[in-house]
Formats: structure tokens, sequence, C-alpha cells
């Protein structure tokens, strides 16, 4: 018998009999046994994986280079693995057992998820992200899931998958610490997060963050954090407002999308400096801006135009990164907004090239005087910072 009959089996058995006060572990394994005729460790294994488990996609949840799962029905499982997307071998049995898993998942998370209601988001005990989608919206049930990343990519990391160049390893640190605004620019799945969490890398330990997030991801290894997740009643728009009152040094939104963007940028510009963001936006500054724009005016009250000028006069850096064909993500860009004029005014700092990245020019004396005066000391002595140490 091949595993969707067995399993099918012992499904049969389980609704007909039940486990009659034994476990029901113990029931699935001797109903396995008895199927087989014979001990088989990893039949029972896989058996009571797929009927009280997540099925075919523990192990994937247990690969530290899986990133991504995405179960296009029973059989049908992709990954993303080292940023490259790739079928998998594994399945399930059925839809039935698919939508077990997915009613299991939800809960645990106290969700529901059924013809009346066909989406919902939840999250598994280790923070990965699921999402799933059941007929009629579908034709088969669909899981997604975004794996929690614990791992904190190291400067080493980045320097040796040609993420960054060893010139921007003392650009970024001296532009975090010294405060600027920033933010971080990209495509779904393109390393805005993990780009962002390796900038908070530089903050100063003294200082006390606040983090808020959609789903909960930055991790930091910070010792004066305070991580805030969006839930029904709290909102990222809320969130926003009271982190305010919370005495915060700086703000880090995992990604603005709506009103918070506002309240985000008058912090900026109001005593918390060197907040960091990112938003979903290719490689130009004025898609960038424009975006930040249509999430700011759901605020209400003031102009695209106004909400321009206040984008170009508080925001000092964007930083737009990507994810080549190969999988690898890179900084493909890093330009300074020097002010407005009928639109934004830029420069590029760092462009990445023909595999390289170069440095095209320094930063604007104005970004220069601010970052000696919150860093109380000289620039370091890199092209992105010659001719402006004052």
């Amino acid at each position: 018998m091949n595993i969707r009959e067995i399993v099918s089996a012992v499904r049969e058995r389980l609704a007909e009999l039940g486990p009659s006060g034994e476990p029901v572990e113990e029931f699935i394994r001797r109903e396995v046994r008895s199927i087989l005729g014979r001990d088989d460790p990893a039949v029972e294994k896989d058996v009571l994986c797929r009927l009280l488990g997540l099925g075919p996609i523990e192990a994937l949840l247990a690969d530290p280079e899986v990133s991504e799962i995405m179960v296009n029905g029973p059989h049908q499982i992709y990954v993303e693995r080292n940023g490259t997307i790739e079928l998998t071998d594994l399945f399930y049995t059925d839809s039935e057992e698919l939508m077990n898993v997915i009613y299991r998942i939800m809960q645990y998370c106290g969700r529901r998820i059924n013809f009346s209601s066909p989406l919902e988001d939840a999250r598994l005990p280790d923070g990965s992200r699921v999402n799933a989608v059941v007929p009629p919206v579908t034709d088969y049930p669909v899981l997604t899931i975004r794996k929690f990343v614990r791992k904190v990519f190291k400067t080493s990391d980045l320097l040796q998958q040609g993420c960054i160049s060893p010139e921007m390893v003392w650009f970024f640190d001296a532009v975090v610490k010294g405060k600027a605004n920033i933010v971080v620019c990209g495509a779904t799945s393109s390393g805005k997060t993990t780009f962002l969490r390796w900038f908070t890398t530089f903050l100063p330990k003294t200082e006390r963050i606040i983090t808020i997030e959609d789903m909960r991801e930055l991790n930091l290894d910070h010792p004066h954090c305070v991580a805030m997740e969006a839930t029904d009643k709290a909102d990222i728009y809320r969130l926003t407002i009271n982190a305010l009152r919370m005495r915060p040094d700086r703000i880090i939104i995992g990604e603005v999308r709506g009103a918070e963007a506002f309240e985000l940028l008058q912090a900026m510009g109001t005593g918390h400096e060197g907040s960091l963001t990112t938003v979903h936006a290719n490689y130009t500054v004025n898609e960038a801006v424009h975006r930040l724009i249509r999430a700011m005016i759901r605020a209400g009250g003031v102009t695209a135009e106004e909400l321009e000028y206040m984008i170009c006069e508080t925001i000092e850096l964007f930083v737009f990164v990507k994810r080549l064909p190969d999988g690898t993500r890179r900084v493909v860009r890093v330009a300074e907004v020097e002010g407005w004029k009928n639109g934004p005014v830029t420069r590029d700092i760092f462009v990445f090239r023909d595999g390289t990245h170069h440095c095209v020019n320094p930063i604007s004396p104005k970004l220069a005087s601010k970052l000696r005066e919150n860093l109380n000391a000289d620039l370091p002595d890199i092209p992105a910072f010659r001719g402006v140490q004052g």
C-alpha cells in the first residue's frame, strides 16, 4: 500500500472506532502496524504527522534554507530556498488532509476558516506567518507560509554574498548612528526586512527603540527594544500614535502602507530622527515618494503636493534593494533626497552596475553637517564622505 492508501484507511478507522480511551497516537501506530503487518517506524511517523501535525511541510519548516512554503493544493508544494523558487516532490494525500492541516493551524490561533469565511491569516508557534485560502475562492485549499527568520545576517554574511561593499558598511554605520531618516525600498521578497534588520545592528545600545509590524519579523537584538504587533483592535496606525507616547528615541515600522506613514514622518521631523521603515517601490525615488504619498494621503487634510514637500524635507536616504534572477539580493541604489523644487531633488550615492557597487557621489554638505553633529565626530574617510568633512 502507498502512503495515500494507508492514511485514508487509518482516517476511516479513526472516524469509525476512535481511540477508545487509549492515546490517539498509539491508536494510529497500532492501525498502521495492522495495515502493514509489520513494524515500520518511518511510516508510522509519516502517518502521525499527516493526521495530527502539519504533514509533509513539517520537514520544510525545519529546513533553515527554506524561507517560504507555497502549497498549491494537495499535490503541488513549492518552496523558496536561498532566494529561488523550486517545486518539491512532497504532497498531501488529498484535499481533505490539507484542509485538516489548515483547520488545525487556525484552531491553534483561535481563528476560523470555512465556506463562509474562506480567507484567513494566522501564525505558527515559531512565529511563521500563515495565509490560507479555501474553496469557493479557489478550486482547492492553498496554504502559504512565510517562515519566521531567526537568523540575523551579519555584516560578514552580506559582504560574502556580495549584497553590499566594504565601503557601504562604513557608510551605513555612520548614517544610522548619525540619525539619518532612511526608507528601504524594494519589491516583494527583495530583502527589505533583511536589510532593515541589518541597519538596526548599528543602533546605539543606549537608545530606546519601538518596532511596529503587521507580523513580527524584525526580532531585534537590542537591549532596550519594545516590539509591537498589529491586531484586529490595534492596527499599525494606532500603534504608531501610541508609540509616540512611549518615549522612543527611534521608531521602526516594518512597512508603511497607510496613514501611519504621515505620523512617522511627523515624528521623524519632531524629535525622533533616525527612524526607519520600508516601502514597496522598485528603483526610482519618484516611485518611492509617490508610494508614500498614496499611503499618507489617507490621513486626510493635506494635499499631495504638501505631502511630497514634507517627504523631501524629512527623508534623507532611500535605499533600494533587489532580488536578482539568480536569487541573490543586492543593495542596488542608495539615493539622497536634498530637498524639493517642483519635485524631489536627489543625488545617487551608490549604484550597483556591472556586478559592482560604485560610489558615484558624496553626500550633500547638509546631510554631512547633520551626521557630524549627531555623531559628535568626523565622518569616515571614504568616497561617500569626501569633500564634506567640514
